[in-house]
């Protein structure tokens, strides 16, 4: 005996049901047909093909009408269709949801514009978690040993694909009474950014330092605090109403203008969790 002679419904498929499910909702095979595209022949064609596996009758002849056995499977083809549905919109969401872990590396000075970025990716992708590396030494995308980086470079390196975001501009800012104090009193990049554009300016043009420090987040704290003058990107200076440009300087400070980028291997690009990262970033610091 045959698996299907065992158990009629063994032979029974979607697209042989969802004909009774029409016709149960629909009411006439003229309706059926427009519905699914087919002919009337064709609706009555599978109807006794499902008749033929159940071994009973499914529409009641000369009525139209479903029998019991067609009402019964009927129904069975409105819960598959309703559970293919469901399905279907559950993977599209789930092709649009992102999760997994997406590293970045950057420098102290990026972190004020890199926070509401980190706010937004959490807020769109709760499931995406990020690894943030911060310093001037940090780990390198060349060697995929992170997935992007927001870095400044001339250009990106050879390999790697990148994303001009915008040229920083630098001016000297402080309070309004460290401009005005004479002899200026200044906050100075020391170890490990003394090679940087802005070390090599310093040397130049601040003739009393008062501090030194490697740390970005700590001169701008200490510019806030008064203590005096440093050169500061125009982009980072502006999130501080209290300070304010020493236009004494910018003329000189044209010459050290820099490119920001992002970075990534082009490998990388197409991943769902590094795009998300990448155009959340776009986003706000383009």
């Amino acid at each position: 005996m045959t698996k299907a002679a065992e158990d009629p419904a063994a032979g029974l498929q979607w697209d042989d049901l969802r004909y009774l499910e029409a016709l149960g909702r629909l009411g006439t095979a003229g309706r059926v047909a427009r519905e699914l595209g087919v002919s009337v022949s064709k609706v009555y064609r599978r109807i006794a093909q499902v008749e033929e596996v159940v071994g009973a009758p499914c529409v009641e002849r000369g009525a139209g009408r479903l029998t019991e056995t067609g009402r019964a499977l009927a129904q069975i083809g409105r819960e598959t269709a309703s559970s293919l549905q469901g399905l279907s919109q559950r993977l599209r969401f789930q092709a649009k949801e992102v999760e997994g872990e997406v590293s970045l590396t950057t420098v102290e000075g990026f972190i004020p514009f890199v926070a509401p970025v980190l706010r937004d990716l959490a807020e769109r992708h709760p499931r995406l978690r990020v690894t943030l590396h911060v310093g001037d030494q940090g780990p390198s995308v060349r060697r995929r040993e992170v997935d992007l980086a927001l870095a400044v470079v001339p250009k990106p390196p050879t390999g790697l694909w990148g994303k001009k975001l915008f040229t920083i501009r630098y001016g000297v800012y402080g309070t309004p009474a460290a401009v005005a104090q004479a002899p200026a009193r200044w906050i100075v990049l020391g170890a490990p950014l003394t090679a940087s554009p802005q070390a090599v300016w310093e040397r130049s043009h601040a003739e009393v330092p008062a501090v030194r420090t490697g740390s970005m987040p700590t001169i701008l704290r200490l510019v806030q605090e008064g203590v005096g003058l440093a050169v500061l990107p125009r982009r980072l200076a502006a999130l501080e109403p209290s300070l304010v440009e020493d236009d004494r300087f910018a003329a000189s400070l044209d010459a050290i203008e820099r490119p920001a980028w992002l970075l990534t291997h082009p490998d990388l690009r197409g991943e769902p969790r590094v795009r998300a990262a990448m155009e959340a970033l776009l986003a706000v610091l383009s």
